[in-house]
Parts: structure tokens; C-alpha cells; sequence
């Protein structure tokens, strides 16, 4: 009789004992919380004026070059016009960005969110019926966090080029359109 009692004894200390990839719950939980920060700053931005200011941009670039069409300019004159070029490329695909980060960022959360359940539920099979156990939740869970860490990265980066695209982009402009008035108004000297 007493042998029978250890294996229940057994199965009953092996289901009070820690739950597998409890370990990785404060790093979801810092990751979860890194992607939350990144959210906000990112939706603090201003990114409605990414569209009308690349507007401004490409229409100034198109008479700048119209103006400029055949001259050549040395480096340092074509610096006005190499700034504004990449204010354009900065502001260009803000739109794309946003939509994509935007997603991402639920994506993210959920799937933290999701790996975070699974783990405090002590979730024994995933959504698609692949077993779950301690190594499993490790490769889940370095997945997501590296997920995390690229989205935070690119957060940072699509604010960056925002905020550079957007910068002083009136005087941008004006430079720009200043240089290439002047450029094209010098009278070509008579060939030798």
C-alpha cells in the first residue's frame, strides 16, 4: 500500500512545482512595457504632417530641377538641393512606416500578451495543437523579445526621420529654391 502512495505523492509534487517559462515572465514583461513606451512616442508624433510637408518637398524639387535642367553645379552649390532630396526621401515613406509600425505594435503585444497567458495558465498545447513545454516557450519567448527589440529599434528610427524630415524644412525649401534662382540666372560665359 505504501507503494502506491509514491507515485501519487509524486504526480502531485510535480504539478505544485513551478510551471514551465515562469522564468521568462519579467522579460515579457519589460519587453511588453518597452513596446508600450515605444507606442506612445509614437503616437505623439506629428505624423500627419509627414504627407503635406513631402507634398511641399517633391513640388519644390520638381521646379527646382525644371530650373536647373542642363546646368552644371559643383558640390558645394548643390548642397541646398542634396538636403532637400533627403528631406524627401526622409518624409516619403512616413506613411508607409506608420501603418506598418501601427501594426506591428498590436502584433507585438498580442503575441506577448498570448505568451504570457500560455505561461501563467500553464498552457499545454499552443493554438495550432504543437505541445508546449519548457524549451518551447524558450525559443517562443527569444523570438518575441527579439521581435520587441527590432520594433523599438524601428520605432526610433521612423521618429527620427520624422522629426529630421520635418526640421527647419521651410528654410529647407527656401534655400533650395534660392540657390537654383540664382544658379540659373547666371549668364553662361561665351565659349573660348
Amino acid at each position: 500500500m505504501k507503494l502506491r502512495a509514491w507515485p501519487l505523492f509524486l504526480l502531485v509534487l510535480s504539478a505544485c512545482g513551478p510551471k514551465p517559462g515562469t522564468e521568462h515572465l519579467p522579460d515579457l514583461r519589460e519587453a511588453l512595457m518597452a513596446v508600450d513606451s515605444a507606442a506612445v512616442r509614437f503616437e505623439a508624433a506629428d505624423h500627419d504632417a509627414a504627407v503635406p510637408a513631402h507634398a511641399r518637398v517633391d513640388s519644390t524639387l520638381a521646379v527646382v530641377e525644371a530650373r536647373m535642367h542642363g546646368l552644371v553645379v559643383n558640390l558645394d552649390q548643390g548642397k541646398p538641393f542634396s538636403v532637400l532630396d533627403e528631406r524627401r526621401r526622409m518624409l516619403k515613406r512616413q506613411p508607409g512606416r506608420q501603418r506598418r509600425i501601427r501594426q506591428e505594435i498590436d502584433r507585438t503585444r498580442r503575441q506577448i500578451g498570448h505568451l504570457v497567458d500560455a505561461i501563467v495558465d500553464g498552457a499545454k498545447v499552443d493554438a495550432e495543437g504543437t505541445p508546449i513545454d519548457a524549451a518551447y516557450f524558450d525559443a517562443a519567448v527569444a523570438d518575441e523579445l527579439r521581435i520587441a527589440g527590432h520594433l523599438v529599434e524601428e520605432v526610433d528610427i521612423a521618429l527620427d526621420f520624422l522629426e529630421r524630415g520635418l526640421r527647419d524644412l521651410d528654410g529647407v525649401i527656401d534655400r533650395a529654391d534660392s540657390a537654383s534662382t540664382a544658379l540659373s540666372s547666371i549668364p553662361e560665359s561665351p565659349a573660348p
